[in-house]
């Protein structure tokens, strides 16, 4: 019995060990991952199911990983295929076949107060992947979405060192005279403030609504489009950390040719001008100074990037740091930006979520840059420094046109902005009932900036005054409360997706300013307002409210047939008493095309979607209290008590001021074929905006001489056209192309005038002209230039060298009514081409911009400074031995062109604006290091531009920028390290 006994023993231990031992072994898996067509898929990944146990396949698409023996399933997925489960069971090598996805329509895109799978969206809708943004690694989130889809037209509109100088339109101009803007969401929150603020490394994904029946869910703010902007998130599994650095060098480019200082005193002398005694010495020793070389230097921007995500099944938090301190290429010009933020989901009750995306930002904008538009324009033979190297004053002798450029630089400034941004939300699922969700989303905004500038006795302005400062201290807050509710079910083929919105947002504005003159010395610079012997103070408050209610009713039939329809009331604060609230409907409908039987077998077309919609929404247009009667101050002298302050009205009020509103029709074709090598869309569209707010013309005799009113018509109408396409796909390369090009029209249909039949009729004095675009150059034609003298003209008497006008009415004489459209200031034609290349570890990738349509005056040549007192582009002059048709004579008469008409040039321009390359270091090599993944990436930027424009730069909107900061070719090296 006792050997028996010792015997069970034993054999239990045997049994426990057993058990143990075999809980305790693994064993290996390997296999091959390959697309259909049998090539290798580089990258896959290979997740044991429910952990984060894993591995990614190599260049040839194989893989290893150590699993237990209890293990039960591998999840295989690759970026752009369906993702597969695969039983271990007692297998040891398993080969997967991904099947390319449906062009990822089970993908869940962001539509505006909820997320719907891609299939079935109804309106016009395009999603920038990460992806996409990272290949153009840029300080400016605008820069990086130049070109990415057809119909949004970024325009670089200067060169600064945080990359802020841009303009976003999305189809065109709607408004006349109100914002053009598309409305901004950041994390279902209203952004308001520059993009720049924001660091690109924390975007997660963006979606842009275009037409109407997609961004009408917005109503009052989306007329010119919606784009949505949705931070990274943390994901259940281990904590991920990943670690990023660039460094970006700024070459200025594109700089006209200015005269030296030799040919600027020769030109004055040919002119018969009388020179100074600074500009003779000058030439005399050959001095030429090259005031935008002095103001100028290499530019360079230095990021790094800090995050740490991750989560639980409960629990999902994405934490990032990031600092840049970027220097422009204006001396002078420096943008530091610190950024903190945390994204947190907790679930707090299985039917409860809170979620928040906060964010604070540090700004620091201090010091002045110099003046281009005075080192464009001052005198080559002028004297930049002393003997000493101090900035002189007074460059050379001849009055007002002496203040040296470089003296901003001398100014003391700091510009500081603080800016916590924050979007908390808390989900209820509502028990009991499948599908049904309440949603409270909050959102609080709140930015202050302190900017103080002194101007001592080093500079020419303070010196004049004693020594000058200005000091702005200004506060903004915005806060909104949202309750959204919302149902989701499906019933057999039947499938509903509602939703309901009440809402509630406030914004106000403060500033309080001092700008004082007259200081004892400059020692204490501007912390001594009270020390000036003037002293200006200021101070102003706005505050504005939105009240908004929406349902939203999506509604889809065995994933073939989809209905949209959308109704919103907004009301707006600013708008008068009868018309604050504004009601906002859309419908849209979907086919998709390619569910049906006769397709579904079929190998060539994937998906096909066709999308009709109709809707409408708004303009907001006017700032807070147009609508309202103001009253303006002046002084007046009184006999007995001196000055005394008055007021006096300076605007009428209009109770009935309200809404432009904006009609859109949308036609859309999504498309994929060849297993998805090739997708796209096109999109049709044509829009009317009415009741636009105008400035009408009244007698003065009200105080005023015009009245803001609802008057006024436009029409728009454009097409889209996109594409991506696969063009070779082997076993270690690959080609992709991205292509979209789009074309806009809006015309004027009337501005609210009539003759005296009643007959729509142009606004000449405002340059609207009803069938033209919105925004043109109208001017006299420059039809040559005069090679002889001649008598009897429609100009009179001229002499050779002169400017010939057209004389378009053909009356004989030239007069306004010869005045012409020159053509128009926005896009005809906008296109964008990216060509990405992948071969083993390396990637190749370089984006085109093309912009066409659009004619602007030249301000660098201009005729009207008969004095020369400053220096210009080197033009070639027409002489009688050089008779061109060019440029006039160089002449001090103002017969040369006596209507100063502008000359206008082209600014179409074809740009090579982006070119990437990256390597990312294999997996053998990370196993040995240690990390998850090491990537080293270099990006050019402005390579090469052919145009045939003459000055800093085409895609430069207005007048004034074309002697601003120069253009730069940027050359950026970075690394990215995750663990």
């Amino acid at each position: 019995m006792k050997k028996q006994q010792q015997l069970i023993k034993l054999m239990c231990f045997a049994f426990v060990l057993f058990v143990f031992t075999g809980h305790a072994q693994n064993k290996t898996i390997t296999g091959t991952v390959t697309a259909e067509d049998g090539i290798a898929l580089p990258g896959a990944s290979v997740l044991l199911k429910g952990t984060t146990t894993g591995a990614m396949t190599d260049f040839d698409g194989n893989y290893t990983l150590q699993v237990s023996d209890q293990s039960n399933t591998l999840v295989f997925s690759y970026m752009g295929m369906e993702t597969q489960e695969v039983q271990i069971g007692n297998q040891t090598t398993i080969n997967v076949v991904l099947k390319a996805s449906e062009t990822t329509l089970d993908e869940v895109i962001v539509v505006g107060y909820g997320t719907q799978k891609k299939s079935d969206v109804t309106g016009s809708v395009v999603s920038v992947s990460t992806e996409t943004l990272e290949a153009r690694p840029r300080t400016s989130l605008e820069q990086m979405l130049q070109g990415t889809m057809a119909g949004m037209n970024i325009s670089v509109t200067a060169s600064n060192a945080e990359g802020s100088s841009n303009s976003m339109l999305i189809r065109g101009q709607n408004s006349i005279s109100a914002s053009n803007s598309p409305l901004i969401i950041l994390d279902g929150i209203p952004y308001a403030g520059n993009l720049s603020e924001i660091n690109p490394k924390d975007i997660g994904s963006i979606e842009v609504l275009k037409d109407a029946s997609a961004s009408a869910i917005y109503g009052a703010r989306g007329a010119n489009g919606v784009i949505l902007i949705t931070s990274k998130k943390g994901k259940e599994g281990k904590l991920s950390v990943n670690y990023s650095v660039s460094t970006t060098f700024n070459t200025p480019i594109n700089i006209p040719k200015l005269m030296d200082g030799k040919t600027f005193y020769e030109t004055k002398i040919d002119r018969g001008l009388t020179t100074t005694a600074v500009e003779d010495e000058g030439y005399a020793e050959g001095r030429s100074t090259d005031w935008v070389d002095l103001a100028t230097r290499t530019g360079t921007t230095l990021q790094h990037d800090l995050s740490f995500s991750g989560g639980t099944e409960k629990t999902n938090y994405y934490v990032s740091l990031s600092y840049l301190n970027s220097e422009g290429v204006s001396i002078g010009d420096d943008f530091k930006r610190y950024t903190l933020r945390l994204n947190l989901s907790q679930e707090l009750l299985p039917w409860m979520t809170f979620k928040t995306s906060t964010q604070y930002g540090y700004y620091d904008r201090s010091g002045n840059n110099a003046s281009f538009s005075g080192a464009f324009s001052m005198n080559p033979l002028g004297v930049p420094f002393n003997e000493d190297g101090t900035q002189t004053l007074e460059t050379w002798d001849d009055g007002v046109y002496v203040t040296n450029p470089l003296a901003p630089l001398l100014y003391d400034n700091s510009d500081i902005t603080r800016r916590f941004f924050s979007n908390n939300s808390i989900t209820i699922d509502v028990p009991f009932i499948k599908g049904l969700t309440y949603k409270l989303n909050t959102g609080y905004d709140y930015r202050s900036r302190l900017a103080q500038t002194y101007r001592g006795r080093d500079t020419r302005t303070g010196l004049s005054v004693g020594g000058s400062l200005d000091i702005a201290n200004e506060y903004d807050e915005d806060w909104i409360v949202e309750n959204i509710i919302s149902y989701k079910n499906t019933f057999g083929k039947h499938s509903i997706f509602l939703t309901g919105l009440y809402s509630a947002q406030s914004e106000w504005s403060e500033d309080h300013d001092v700008s004082a003159e007259g200081f004892p010395n400059d020692v204490m610079s501007y912390y001594q307002a009270s020390k000036a012997s003037l002293v200006e103070p200021s101070a102003s408050y706005t505050k504005e409210t939105h009240i908004s209610q929406m349902l939203r009713a999506n509604y889809a039939f065995d994933s073939r047939y989809l209905i949209t329809l959308t109704a919103r009331r907004d009301g707006y604060s600013a708008f008068g008493t009868d018309t604050k609230f504004g009601i906002f409907p859309s419908a849209a409908l979907g086919w998709n095309i390619s569910n049906e039987k006769f397709l579904e077998d079929s190998n060539t077309i994937n998906n096909l979607k066709l999308r009709l919609s109709y809707g409408e929404s708004g303009n907001e247009a006017v700032t807070p209290y147009s609508t309202l009667p103001t009253l303006s101050s002046t002084n007046y002298v009184d006999s007995d008590d001196g000055t005394l302050f008055g007021f006096y009205p300076s605007k009428l009020g209009d109770p009935t001021l309200g809404w432009e509103t904006t009609a859109s029709f949308n036609a859309g074709l999504d498309f994929g074929l060849f297993n998805n090598r090739i997708r796209g869309l096109i999109d049709v569209y044509k829009s009317k905006t009415t009741d636009l707010l105008l400035n009408k013309s009244i007698s003065n005799v009200n105080g005023t001489p015009s009245i803001t009113e609802n008057i006024g018509e436009t029409s728009n109408k454009g097409i889209e056209f996109q594409i991506t396409t696969t063009n070779i796909r082997k076993d270690n390369f690959t080609w992709k192309t991205d292509f979209n090009i789009a074309h806009y029209d809006t015309e004027i249909v009337n501005v609210g005038l009539t003759d005296e039949d009643g007959n729509y009729i142009d606004d000449i004095d405002s340059n609207w002209f009803i069938g033209e675009p919105i925004s043109v150059n109208y001017d006299y034609v420059i039809d040559g230039i005069y090679q002889e003298d001649m008598t009897d003209t429609p100009q009179g008497d001229v002499q050779a060298g002169d400017i010939r006008y057209l004389d378009a009415d053909g009356d004989g004489e030239i007069t306004t009514a010869d005045k012409q459209v020159i053509g128009r200031r926005i896009p005809d034609f906008i296109a964008g081409l990216t060509n990405t290349f992948e071969y083993k570890n390396w990637t190749f990738s370089f984006f085109i911009n093309m912009v066409s349509g659009i004619t602007r005056s030249n301000t660098l040549l201009y005729t009207n400074d008969i004095d020369l007192r400053e220096n210009r582009y080197d033009v070639e002059f027409w002489t009688p031995e050089n008779q061109s048709n060019s440029y006039p004579r160089n002449d001090r008469s103002a017969s040369v062109n006596p209507l100063s008409a502008s000359f206008y040039r082209s600014t179409d321009f074809i740009r090579l604006q982006d070119v990437t390359l990256s390597y990312r270091v294999p997996e053998k090599t990370l196993d040995k290091l240690k990390v998850n993944n090491l990537e080293f990436y270099t990006n050019i930027k402005n390579l090469y531009t052919h145009t045939d424009w003459i000055g800093l730069d085409p895609e430069f909107t207005s007048s004034s920028q074309q002697t601003a900061v120069p253009q730069t070719l940027s050359i950026l090296l970075g690394l990215k390290v995750g663990l």
